[in-house]
């Protein structure tokens, strides 16, 4: 027999929907932990990193994104969003407030912005021999900013009106 299930709500496919496209692309660009010359044993920590970053940063441009003046329609698709990725990284084995996650993204983002170097050296750093090699830190940080960039770019685009 055959039991009908709800359909999901709107934002909640929303939210599926940014997440799948936004924080869990793999498409690193240029930005991979070979042309980084992190060490190979630490390509799969990195890129769990990346993600948990893309993830984060997502966050954060759907919270900017949801204010409540400039995108009121927006707020449930956040709550949805907080959803999906809780449950994502439960998933991976991940047990994380929501709140304080997106309270330590939020600050990571205010760095970022801030001191895109500083930022990225200290990120690169545990892939590091010496945490004050500057090489392709500048590339990396730039690559970063414009992908919060993208993301907030993206959702503001194409958010419901």
């Amino acid at each position: 027999m055959v039991w009908f299930s709800k359909k999901p709500s709107w934002e909640t496919v929303y939210a599926e929907r940014i997440y799948e496209s936004l924080a869990a692309s793999d498409d690193l660009g240029d930005i991979t932990p070979e042309k980084l010359r992190v060490p190979t044993a630490a390509y799969q920590q990195y890129r769990d990193k990346a993600l948990l970053q893309r993830e984060a940063m997502c966050l954060i441009a759907l919270m900017v994104s949801a204010d409540k003046d400039k995108a009121p329609n927006l707020l449930p698709v956040l709550r949805e969003f907080g959803r999906v990725l809780e449950a994502k990284l439960t998933a991976r084995g991940l047990q994380v407030d929501i709140d304080k996650l997106a309270d330590s993204a939020a600050a990571d983002v205010a760095e970022m912005t801030a001191d895109p170097f500083a930022w990225a050296q200290r990120w690169l750093a545990e892939f590091r021999n010496d945490p004050n090699d500057n090489y392709m830190v500048a590339l990396f940080a730039d690559h970063c900013l414009k992908q919060y960039s993208a993301f907030k770019h993206a959702i503001e685009t194409t958010r419901p009106k």
